[in-house]
């Protein structure tokens, strides 16, 4: 059962990620008016951004209410694979929004619309700001209040940072291109607008795809190489007169940790003390040569 604690903590979380949605869905509406008005692409960028978004957000929630039931009191909000598919679902929707603003890019370059209204793009800052300092505090305030909060809740609060730390940089160049708008340089604000989405299509790519891989080595199981298929052997050779016989070996690599549990007879001669230093012992083994893997001895008595 939950403590008062944590089914408190439950609540704010639920409230704190639907808050978090229909924020974003006002606030992807906003960018979705500014970026007709003002014929800007960067506000455009960050229109598709949010529209990706809100499906990630809804997901979080869904993963939020599954991993906080009555039979998580051991491992309190542990998420998994489903956190990771999060994160892969996320990254593989934004590569095809990255598409359709460096296509709006493209477009904008080579048919520019007759002006840029860098005045309407201060407004949307303005909310997305204001937006992102809110929700931020929020998760902070969680955070300190009580342990058991969502792992899905510290990521968000780090997406959180990032993305104030590019707003408020956006809104300040931005700034720079109204002041030479108003100064007749036309051109050169018009490059600066091009300019910061194009900079941030290539981060979007780039950090997409390495979100995409990194989970995707989370998501599957895959078998160990030869080589380590060997060095188990090796170490079972090593120790064989420490038990009877081998049954079955299993061995995967799950994301980066790699898994090997194997099945050993042992005579009922053979004392408990035994069978946990040849535990002990194959463990020592493989940690010289795996950074990262859980062992288990499974033994059999006969």
């Amino acid at each position: 059962m939950f403590t008062d604690d944590i089914l408190k903590t439950k609540k704010e979380i639920k409230r704190f990620f639907i808050a978090g949605f229909f924020t974003l869905l006002l606030e992807t509406m906003i960018c979705l008016y500014i970026a007709y008005i003002s014929n800007s692409v960067i506000i455009f960028t960050f229109m598709l951004q949010n529209s990706l978004s809100l499906i990630v957000y809804l997901f979080a929630i869904i993963a939020l209410n599954l991993s906080i039931k009555d039979n998580s009191s051991k491992f309190p909000y542990g998420t998994g694979r489903l956190e990771n598919f999060i994160s892969f679902f996320q990254a593989a929707l934004s590569l095809p929004g990255a598409a359709i603003v460096i296509y709006s890019i493209w477009k904008s370059a080579v048919q520019a619309p007759p002006e840029i209204s860098f005045g309407y793009t201060q407004i949307a800052f303005l909310y997305i700001n204001l937006r992102l300092v809110m929700l931020k505090w929020w998760a902070n305030s969680i955070m300190k209040r009580s342990d058991a909060y969502s792992p899905i809740l510290k990521a968000y609060n780090i997406y959180y940072t990032i993305c104030l730390v590019e707003t408020i940089l956006s809104a300040v160049i931005l700034l720079v291109a109204l002041y030479f708008q108003h100064s007749d340089r036309v051109l050169q604000a018009r490059v600066i607008d091009i300019s910061l989405s194009v900079i941030f299509a290539t981060y979007w790519i780039v950090n997409s795809l390495k979100v995409m891989k990194e989970n995707f080595e989370a998501l599957i199981d895959l078998p160990l190489k030869e080589a380590d298929q060997l060095l188990i052997l090796k170490i079972l050779s090593e120790q064989f007169d420490h038990y009877e016989g081998i049954g079955y070996i299993y061995s995967r690599t799950t994301g980066r940790q790699k898994i090997v549990e194997i099945e050993l007879s042992f005579s009922k001669n053979r004392s408990v003390s035994e069978i946990a230093d040849l535990q002990e012992a194959m463990k020592k083994g493989l940690e010289q040569h795996f950074s990262d893997f859980k062992f288990n001895l499974i033994p059999v008595i006969k």
